[in-house]
């Protein structure tokens, strides 16, 4: 999980690593990142997009594993790869809006490969506005 440090983040990883099983590695800052991921592979990273170095994480970790599979849980408008097309068609990122409830970061978690980007829309290579 990379996100920003403090009280939320410690209460978000413990909720998750009870509500679905698992361990989670925490990562504040680009050099945790590259610390971590020496350690072995991961079956899902969690995201903070308002995070500073998100995009040097991101990067980083697409560059070793373009298909690593990262959920993003944030309210910046951005999403973490530029073109939507990239997106879809050569990574595996799924997006929930901030505030979430760890409910929902839970069921993206056990379900991530069933969900899709909801928001893409191939003819115009952009994200559909929001009914």
């Amino acid at each position: 999980m990379i996100d920003h440090s403090g009280l939320q983040i410690q209460t978000r990883k413990m909720l998750i690593e009870e509500g679905v099983n698992c361990t989670i590695d925490v990562a504040l800052n680009s050099e945790e990142v590259r610390n971590v991921f020496h350690k072995g592979d991961y079956d899902l990273v969690i995201l903070d997009h308002t995070t500073q170095s998100c995009q040097e994480c991101t990067h980083y970790i697409l560059e070793l594993d373009p298909l690593q599979a990262i959920l993003v849980v944030s309210d910046a408008v951005e999403c973490i790869i530029p073109r939507c097309e990239d997106c879809v068609n050569y990574h595996h990122a799924r997006r929930l809006s901030n505030p979430t409830s760890i409910k929902n970061i839970i069921r993206m978690i056990t379900g991530f490969k069933d969900y899709h980007c909801d928001h893409y829309d191939p003819s115009t290579n952009t994200l559909t506005p929001e009914e």
